[in-house]
């Protein structure tokens, strides 16, 4: 299932020369989203200061499907896609709130990370659960 997991706008500050939101910006998007979306499977702050181990993104793909300028309304939302012992998929998709238009899609795959070993460890059951429990259906994709 999808959930919000941004609401803003462009800000003028976010446009390159051509008036376009610069691709960083886009990135900076889905990294403030992945925050929420990993807290609706149970990877809260509390749960990674405590459990020492999140999920660290080791790929991501995105697709820059049309134009955003400065002023444009900006909705966010966020699911997980695939979810195995070790491992998390989460998929993200910015939509101009005004048009209605997807204008980015986003794939971040990640693995698992004990933060003190710096390795892969097994991902809470309960997370696993939660994240089987609510995957998104390949045509919402």
């Amino acid at each position: 299932m999808f959930i919000e997991t941004h609401l803003g706008r462009v800000a003028p500050g976010e446009c390159d020369h051509l008036g376009h939101m610069n691709v960083q910006f886009y990135v900076s998007k889905v990294s403030d989203a992945a925050w929420h979306v990993m807290a609706f499977i149970g990877i809260t702050p509390s749960f990674i200061r405590e459990r020492r181990q999140a999920p660290a993104a080791v790929r991501q793909e995105i697709a820059y499907l049309r134009e955003l300028r400065a002023g444009d309304l900006l909705r966010m939302d966020s699911g997980v896609v695939e979810a195995s012992a070790k491992r998390l998929t989460f998929y993200h998709r910015l939509t101009n709130v005004e048009s209605g238009q997807v204008a980015m899609t986003s794939k971040v795959y990640t693995v698992n990370m004990d933060l003190d070993a710096r390795r892969s460890t097994p991902l809470d059951p309960a997370v696993l659960a939660a994240a089987l429990e609510r995957l998104l259906p390949e045509s919402a994709l």
